[in-house]
């Protein structure tokens, strides 16, 4: 058999030069978020057109000559035009106005009512999946009883009992949303508890609030945002849905399902009242529910390329 020599063989790779082209650079979890949610141009347009709807309804109200909540009754059902981009009402009142007034008091519900879902829902839930046993029972027992009671029994209650209005409709949609948060966080808790690290902080004395808030919390963030995200178009639908039925907002004050409900009723006779706000309130739907749908893929470690 022939001698093996060095010389009849090449090491390829071994150059210092090509050494950042073949050793992949180090990102940290968010930063490989981010940069697998900007290839999702989907997602990146969706996150746009919210941050371009969302400075409409705070600046466009603050920037007009017109007030959202007094018309000219000389100027009423105008149609669009140079002066009155989306129209005037039946009390001649400007519906561009209305409709970005309407938008911005939307999106505070839907973003007030998200955010106390994802304190009150964390903190119920994770406290209920590390403890267990028979208090993570009778925790879920209480979620169960809040869920068979539908959110429009809840309003109707707390209608009668601390009158309609904005606050009202926020607590109502609270009451009856943390639960499924609740839920969430707990079966996240139930399969991170047992992992090495939360034994290894056990084991050096870390209590029960720091091993919640500092480990396994954390390690749940990503399910939590997606969950937020699709939770804030949900309780815009429901205010929507509220006050197209009576039960929301009340005038002089504009949200964009009690404008929808107004445009309804002159439909047949100036349907344009109804399409802007129409228009508004599916764009936002549509762009949260592209927009999270993005959001979950590129925090999903799973899909890490």
């Amino acid at each position: 058999m022939a001698e093996l020599s060095k010389d009849k063989f090449v090491i390829e790779g071994k150059r210092t030069s090509d050494a950042e082209s073949i050793v992949r650079p180090s990102l940290t979890y968010w930063a490989d978020a981010w940069r697998r949610l900007k290839t999702n141009k989907m997602a990146i347009t969706a996150m746009v057109i919210l941050i371009i709807v969302t400075l409409f309804a705070i600046f466009a109200p603050i920037l007009s000559e017109f007030d959202y909540r007094t018309g000219d009754l000389l100027e009423v059902n105008r149609q669009p035009d140079a002066e009155h981009w989306f129209g005037t009402d039946e009390l001649g009142r400007d519906l561009y106005v209305r409709v970005w007034e309407g938008t911005r008091i939307s999106l505070f519900i839907g973003i007030v009512t998200a955010m106390l879902n994802f304190t009150i829902g964390v903190l119920y839930g994770g406290i209920s999946g590390y403890v267990g046993g028979n208090i993570d029972n009778i925790m879920m027992r209480i979620v169960e009883i809040l869920f068979s009671i539908p959110y429009l029994l809840w309003v109707i209650m707390l209608t009668t009992v601390m009158g309609s209005g904005l606050f009202t409709i926020i607590v109502a949609l609270s009451i009856a949303g943390w639960g499924g948060m609740a839920r969430l966080v707990r079966g996240q808790i139930l399969q991170i508890k047992e992992m090495e690290f939360v034994m290894a902080a056990k084991t050096l004395g870390a209590d029960a609030g720091r091993i919640i808030t500092k480990h396994l919390i954390p390690n749940t963030i990503g399910v939590i945002i997606i969950s937020v995200t699709f939770a804030i178009p949900t309780a815009i639908f429901a205010e929507a849905f509220l006050s197209f039925i009576g039960l929301g907002i009340k005038v002089p004050y504009a949200s964009l399902g009690s404008l929808s409900k107004d445009g309804t009723r002159m439909l047949l006779v100036h349907p344009y009242q109804l399409v802007f706000p129409s228009i508004v309130i599916s764009l936002i739907m549509l762009s949260f529910q592209i927009f999270g749908d993005g959001l979950r893929d590129a925090l999903d470690p799973r899909l890490r390329q």
